[in-house]
């Protein structure tokens, strides 16, 4: 029996993958958790074998809570179910210990045959996001410049999002549950990083990365 706790913001998302996973008797849904602290709780109560992460959630990240169950539970296996095929999430997700990458609008045996696969110790990804993989392999070996992205700590990355969305200092505050200083903080070091002088450019690079639409 392959015990699976799934982790999304969305309760209609939760229920449709639960009853999805339902239809196969070797599969057991042991929780569910609306966000990336939940889901650490979830876990250590549950002990899952695979837990199912979405990204992006409110509060702590999915990614965030991938590298914290991962450094408590190492044997659980975290598989990344997302809509989002860029690299900039893709990367970091992987580089953070998840076993698996699927997409959302993967068919549902896509699904069922990653959960398979990471809990027998593999590695899956989505087809649809190879040639992200692909292309970062040239460019390590290629020893192409690197992406001043993936030099962006999460909470940086949380800021970017919630800034080029439109939200206030104070609405990206009280989303992350952080002091308005500590949003021009983040503001200031990941525009410095990223090479950016206002928010029209920061904006603009959400955008072109596929971060926001």
């Amino acid at each position: 029996m392959i015990k699976i706790l799934i982790a999304d913001d969305h309760a209609i998302l939760r229920a449709g993958i639960r009853a999805l996973l339902q239809l196969h008797p070797d599969f057991e849904v042991v929780g569910e958790a609306g966000d990336g602290q939940e889901a650490l709780v979830q876990t250590q109560k549950h002990h899952p074998d695979v837990v199912l992460m979405d990204i992006g959630m409110p509060g702590m990240d999915g990614l965030a809570a991938t590298r914290e169950i991962i450094a408590a539970q190492p044997r659980v296996r975290v598989l990344i179910l997302t809509q989002h095929e860029n690299r900039e999430y893709v990367l970091p997700a992987l580089k953070a210990g998840a076993a698996g990458y699927v997409l959302k609008r993967a068919p549902d045996d896509s699904l069922i045959q990653a959960i398979r696969a990471v809990y027998a110790g593999q590695t899956y990804t989505d087809p649809r996001i190879s040639d992200i993989l692909v292309d970062d392999m040239r460019r390590q070996a290629g020893g192409a410049p690197p992406d001043p992205y993936d030099a962006l700590t999460e909470r940086e990355r949380e800021v970017l999002v919630l800034l080029a969305q439109g939200q206030t200092y104070q609405q990206v505050a009280q989303t992350l549950f952080i002091s308005v200083k500590t949003v021009d903080f983040h503001r200031a070091n990941l525009m410095r990083k990223l090479g950016l002088s206002n928010r029209a450019e920061l904006t603009r690079f959400a955008i072109q990365r596929g971060l926001i639409s």
